[in-house]
């Protein structure tokens, strides 16, 4: 005999019994044909709208979507990047539209290997003194978190670096081009005024004047702070680089600036697009990533000049960077056989063809070879057999 759990009022002490409670059955309202016969329905809409879509893409947009990227709802990150005015290459917009920055940086064989040269979108290279060439290198969209060895100015290096408005990062120079740098307000970051911005980094063994050292972030904000940040340049025109079929196989460019140590040869590489450069018969390496030194144009210029004695007895040469005279222009693995031409001390460098139109360069680095009194060069030309690259 089960027993039944009671409680006693607290008045009387009599048990209180409480009612039963009916018992509910309650039914599932759920209709297991209906819910199959709806989920058929859902199934052919959803089939019908991601067809439809296809249909109205691929006749009306002219792209055929996939069924998982019309189903999928990830958000993709917008590309916001834009073309650069100094070098035609993409980026983002603040580093795009960046005051370009020249570095004079130096050339020695105890200077090398150097450290920034692959981040640079242009490359002049030109004689300084004792047959040793100097370089001045020009950032815009990429930085290097090392550039060097900084060296001194040049007139040259004034007059190019003038032409692209560009900020001149450089440790003193002849005095000929300070007296240029302060006549004709060129965006001067000397270190002699800007020890901060610069850093020596010793090595035993070697020479203080091979030691001193910056990165492009320090330069461009120095720059900034100092001049504002405005571009102020003539933009070339670029172009897309030509289809791997139609481009010339082999082919290379030779410049003799003097000794072999500073013989550079270019050899055109019809994978990358590029030309690959070689110094003193050994690969052009980036001290910072390693990487060899492979432009997608070269561009050799001869300049008229002579060796001088300036007014405090320093031996340089006066190259003439105002005027006209022959170009010879490598991308795609061809030739282009033209004349460069810089009007003015504010103007750029500008590159014609033979038929005095506007040379347009596919995007990416340039190095503009000077070719001056003594030095020499020779290109071969590539051919359209292709090869397994």
């Amino acid at each position: 005999m089960s027993e039944e759990l009671v409680e006693f009022d607290s008045q009387d002490h009599q048990p209180v019994v409480p009612p039963k409670k009916d018992v509910v059955r309650v039914e599932s309202s759920i209709n297991p044909k209906r819910t199959l016969r709806w989920s058929l329905v859902g199934l052919i809409a959803v089939i019908l709208l991601v067809g439809g879509w296809a249909v109205y893409t691929r006749y009306f947009q002219g792209k055929t979507p996939s069924i998982a990227s019309i189903l999928q709802k990830k958000d993709h990150k917008k590309d916001t990047r834009v073309s650069s005015a100094l070098d035609g290459t993409r980026a983002e917009p603040a580093l795009a539209a960046r005051n370009p920055l020249a570095v004079v940086i130096e050339n020695h064989t105890d200077a090398r290997p150097q450290s920034g040269l692959t981040k640079a979108s242009i490359v002049f290279e030109a004689i300084a003194e004792g047959g040793i060439t100097r370089f001045l290198a020009i950032y815009g969209p990429q930085d290097a978190p090392k550039v060097g060895p900084v060296r001194s100015a040049r007139t040259y290096f004034v007059d190019w670096a003038l032409g692209l408005g560009a900020y001149l990062a450089h440790v003193g120079g002849n005095i000929d081009a300070l007296d240029q740098i302060r006549a004709d307000n060129v965006l001067d970051l000397d270190q002699f005024a800007n020890g901060k911005s610069y850093r020596r980094e010793p090595r035993v063994g070697l020479a203080t004047e091979h030691t001193m050292f910056s990165d492009t972030k320090t330069l461009f904000a120095l720059g900034e702070d100092r001049y504002g940040a405005q571009q102020n340049f003539t933009t070339y025109a670029f172009k897309e680089p030509l289809a791997k079929e139609k481009r010339l196989n082999g082919g290379s460019v030779t410049i003799d600036f003097s000794a072999p140590a500073y013989k550079v040869v270019y050899t055109y590489e019809l994978k990358s697009n590029t030309y690959k450069r070689t110094q003193a018969a050994a690969p052009h390496k980036d001290a910072q990533n390693g990487a060899q030194i492979a432009p997608v144009v070269v561009a050799v210029i001869e300049l008229k000049g002579n060796p001088i004695i300036t007014r405090i007895n320093e031996a340089g040469w006066d190259l003439q960077t105002i005027g006209s005279g022959t170009a010879t222009i490598f991308q795609d693995g061809g030739v282009v056989k033209g004349t460069w031409k810089k009007a003015n001390k504010k103007e750029r460098i500008q590159f014609q063809d033979e038929n005095s139109k506007a040379i347009k360069f596919n995007p990416g680095q340039m190095w503009i070879e000077v070719i001056s009194p003594g030095a020499t060069f020779t290109y071969t030309e590539g051919t359209a057999e292709k090869s397994d690259q």
